[in-house]
């Protein structure tokens, strides 16, 4: 323990721009008010010493403070030097705040406690001491604290026990039920970190979600989802899309029989996973890709936000994937000038073209021609050298730019 230790001063001691010193300082003319780093830059340089394994330059910190995240934020900032840029961002509600040095973004909070109503809303916050603070955080190996006073490492709850054994320990028995995201963060910190989750819970995270959909606020007609829950899982789904396997971690969530708290109509096979790694590829909407074989489509668009022009996207989806399901004949012999008509005649969405290739099936080539080769080609003759030849603006001048466009679409191979 005393290896780790003297790892974790060391490497405190080197954090950019001088803001050990920076901090010490505040702490002495504050009355020695406690704060700490905690969270994810602890937990990384642990599984660094412990497991030799490199991360990279950590995207944020975070600071938890028993004073004003405030003060402290304002401090750094006018005793910090030699920085480009030094931004402070102020969230009120949990009394946080977001410091961005150079694109270095540390994330200050005021100690806190968390308690929650019902499952899923936002919590209700109380001031309290660091070492209540670290109760609300959701893996004993986020819950590691190390506290700049005395230089002391904070680890109530076995997180350095866990890291050793590479294990995935939710805090507390309601961890899932104040904020079911959290399983897709635990799916997430299993495929980044190559820890595993534990059994108990696993088998909280399982009896958790077969009480779906945690209808907390009802009314005569029907139950929706508390806000909460969708915001969070959208964020956390936004984190994977970015910087993770997304594949990956839907595949953990099915194994863990947990993939409800997705979409409990995703079937996961090869098909479906070859589509999510082309979703990313193609720069398309995951969300909706996760969504599109929802059985209850409305439910599904309340509970996850989809906005108008989201809907719009997935409707079409569903009903070109009918029509071509049930018109497969009609379809087989296609042109590309056929395949282009169908498509912008529709006037189908980018998005919807996209949910379409990663669909995969028998005609995803086509949509995948279209998309980057079709769209792009345009008629040899234009609208001003047609009227140079006597033609007059209007609507069949507008079909013969049309039919000549076609005629250079389909003199593309298909390969």
């Amino acid at each position: 323990m005393n290896d780790i230790s003297a790892h974790i001063n060391q490497s405190i001691l080197k954090i950019p721009f001088d803001l050990f010193n920076i901090i010490s300082n505040y702490i002495k003319l504050h009355s020695n008010v406690k704060v700490a780093i905690v969270g994810g830059y602890i937990r990384d340089l642990l599984i660094n010493k412990i497991h030799k394994k490199t991360f990279f330059s950590p995207i944020d910190i975070d600071i938890v403070t028993e004073g004003s995240s405030v003060d402290l934020a304002k401090f750094i900032k006018k005793n910090i030097s030699n920085v480009e840029l030094c931004l402070i961002k102020e969230f009120e509600i949990y009394d946080t705040v977001e410091l961005n040095i150079n694109n270095l973004k540390i994330d200050i909070a005021s100690a806190r406690k968390e308690t929650y109503e019902a499952p899923g809303l936002n919590p209700i916050v109380q001031h309290t001491s660091i070492e209540e603070d670290l109760k609300r955080r959701d893996f004993s190996i986020n819950a590691i604290a190390f506290e700049f006073s005395k230089q002391e490492i904070y680890d109530y709850f076995d997180g350095i026990k866990h890291i050793k054994e590479k294990e995935l320990h939710l805090l507390h028995e309601n961890s899932i039920q104040d904020d079911p995201s959290r399983i897709i963060r635990c799916a997430r910190y299993a495929s980044r970190l190559g820890f595993k989750i534990s059994k108990k819970s696993l088998k909280q995270s399982q009896d958790t979600v077969k009480r779906w959909p945690w209808a907390v606020i009802n009314d005569d007609t029907k139950s929706r989802f508390p806000p909460g829950i969708s915001i969070r899982i959208r964020m956390e789904l936004s984190e994977i899309y970015k910087y993770d396997n997304l594949a990956k971690i839907v595949s953990l969530l099915n194994d863990w029989e947990v993939i409800s708290i997705l979409n409990k109509n995703i079937s996961i096979d090869n098909k479906f996973l070859r589509g999510l790694k082309w979703i990313k590829k193609l720069k398309g909407n995951y969300i909706l890709y996760l969504l599109k074989n929802s059985e209850n489509f409305e439910l599904t668009c309340q509970r996850f936000f989809i906005n108008s022009k989201e809907k719009k996207i997935l409707k079409d989806y569903l009903n070109i994937s009918n029509q071509l399901e049930n018109e497969k004949e009609k379809f087989l012999y296609l042109t590309p000038s056929n395949w282009t008509e169908f498509i912008e005649t529709k006037n189908l969405d980018e998005e919807t073209v996209k949910l379409l290739i990663c669909n995969g099936g028998e005609f995803w080539k086509s949509f995948f021609r279209w998309l980057f080769i079709y769209k792009f080609i345009k008629s040899k003759k234009s609208g001003a050298s047609l009227k140079s030849e006597g033609w007059h603006p209007g609507q069949e001048m507008g079909n013969e730019i049309k039919r000549l466009r076609y005629i250079e679409i389909d003199k593309i191979k298909r390969n």
